[in-house]
């Protein structure tokens, strides 16, 4: 390994460098579309996407009411007798936990050194560009280093980094970016060590925004979101749109089961002692090392967050082979972190009147007017749904007409089936299609299926392709995600991937 300390740091100016931020503790606030209405029992707490009742009582309606802007713990405590700040914490974050709340992180009261840390193999010229971006940084240049670790690319980067003031590792042999990002942990001076990749740009405010999230002492990793370059092609526009790297705009706490159920390590920052307590990267991994590291740090009790606010631009991959090649990675993956860590067992939702209306589609060609009778079932179920939500809202003080609570209902039903198509999707298309060409009087019904997520897909994220366009890179995308699962599955002699945990659901 050769080690070079490239340029001067004393060239990167700091004077016109925002001044230290005012120091501020964490605040929590209502999320947006909630509202609380005040009775002679304290209140209830509403919202209609989703469905949503709670009664209140005095305390709580009092702590609620007072979230319509943020406001600190402390702050809180001061208008709540009788609660201690740590009680008031511990409640919240049970409302932050269901997404009723949001989180504001506290600012920092000094500014924290960071190792800002680049594994590269290749691609000189979008290394630069990176580095570049890293030195462009909003943040002092006496916090930061920045560790390139050239991987035995060939020519070696040194030739395209020699005047930029960084700290440059050169390896001869090829050690992988999980070994080279364990390789510069272990020489950074920083008590933050913050990971991007070299096909990546940061935005200025990177740093600034997510390392807030760290001045929590329960929180050692936060992630941003990694979002696309402009888009030429169609594939860079399906990226743009649905590339698993982005996580999306909703700034959320981290754990396995939850919405976001991981960071990329191309947008991390972590606590430097946290990742050495717990051995860094598992070197081991060419692809889903990310998952790994991020729940083997949360075993420990730690918490982490994502952060869409502090983003880096990614050049994904938008040549077709290695597109779909890197999607059966990522599909070969899953078996051995489900091995690994039984708690990111996946779970499957079979929600009981999206399924009664499919299998309506799929017996009517064989039965005629009789295959109508789930369909039935199926809106007898809704009804009687309707009819019990109206009754827990009058038991706890709330008159809502009909037609609000029928549409918020019919909303949870369509997610419902969204996300039934979505898992199909991923991980039996394949085998379903079989069916259909053995029975195609199957096949309405299974194509029905296998189109709702793409459909809806398109209409949320409104990419710039055309539908069909969408549909067929929506499921070609899959089936390579499929085919890797397969391979992941005989490589560990694993089905768990393919079997899921069934909860049954209205």
């Amino acid at each position: 390994m050769n080690m070079e300390q490239r340029g001067d740091s004393s060239d990167i100016g700091t004077a016109l460098l925002p001044v230290l931020p005012p120091v501020q503790p964490a605040r929590y606030v209502l999320q947006p579309g909630l509202n609380i209405v005040a009775d002679d029992q304290g209140g209830v707490l509403l919202c209609l996407r989703p469905l949503l009742a709670l009664r209140l009582n005095r305390q709580a309606m009092t702590l609620l009411s007072a979230l319509r802007q943020p406001r600190s713990s402390a702050e809180l405590a001061a208008d709540v007798p009788g609660m201690t700040p740590a009680a008031i914490t511990a409640f919240l974050d049970g409302l932050l936990r269901r997404r009723l709340l949001l989180w504001h992180p506290p600012s920092l009261t000094r500014w924290l050194k960071v190792s800002i840390i680049v594994p590269a193999h290749g691609r000189a010229e979008a290394t630069r560009h990176c580095v570049q971006s890293l030195l462009a940084l909003d943040y002092p240049a006496d916090c930061r280093e920045i560790i390139v670790v050239d991987d035995a690319s060939m020519p070696p980067l040194g030739e395209v980094l020699h005047d930029l003031p960084i700290t440059l590792l050169r390896q001869e042999r090829n050690i992988g970016q999980s070994a080279a990002r364990n390789l510069a942990a272990a020489m950074a001076s920083g008590t933050v060590l913050a990971f991007i990749d070299n096909d990546c740009v940061a935005e200025p405010d990177w740093l600034r925004t997510l390392l807030p999230y760290l001045a929590d002492p329960s929180v050692a990793i936060v992630g941003g979101r990694v979002v696309a370059p402009p888009v030429r092609g169609a594939v860079a526009a399906f990226e743009a749109v649905r590339s698993p790297l982005d996580m999306g705009t909703v700034a959320t706490e981290v754990t396995p089961t939850a919405a976001v159920s991981y960071l990329p390590t191309c947008n991390l920052l972590v606590r430097r002692d946290a990742l050495l307590a717990h051995g860094g990267f598992d070197a081991a991994l060419r692809v889903g090392e990310d998952v790994d590291f991020i729940w083997r740090i949360l075993r420990s009790g730690t918490r982490a967050w994502y952060a869409p606010t502090g983003r880096v631009v990614h050049h994904h991959r938008v040549r077709w082979g290695d597109w779909l090649r890197r999607r059966a990675d990522y599909g070969s993956s899953e078996a051995d972190l489900q091995q690994r860590y039984p708690e990111g067992w996946r779970q499957m939702h079979l929600p009981r009147i999206s399924l009664l209306l499919l299998l309506m589609v799929a017996l009517m060609p064989w039965l005629g007017t009789a295959g109508l009778w789930p369909g039935v079932a199926a809106v007898a179920l809704f009804g009687a749904e309707l009819v019990k939500k109206q009754r827990a809202l009058r038991r706890i003080g709330v008159t809502l007409p009909v037609a609000p609570v029928a549409g918020a209902l019919s909303r949870e039903h369509a997610a419902a089936l969204y996300h039934l198509s979505a898992n199909v999707v991923r991980y039996y298309s394949l085998p379903l299609l079989a069916i259909g060409g053995m029975q195609p009087a199957l096949l309405p019904t299974i194509i029905l299926l296998l189109a709702v997520a793409p459909l809806a897909d398109y209409q949320r994220l409104q990419p710039r392709l055309p539908l069909l366009m969408f549909v067929g890179l929506y499921w070609l995308e899959l089936v390579a995600y499929q085919l890797g699962i397969w391979r992941g599955c005989w490589q560990r002699r694993t089905l768990r991937p393919l079997l899921p945990r069934l909860i049954w659901q209205r």
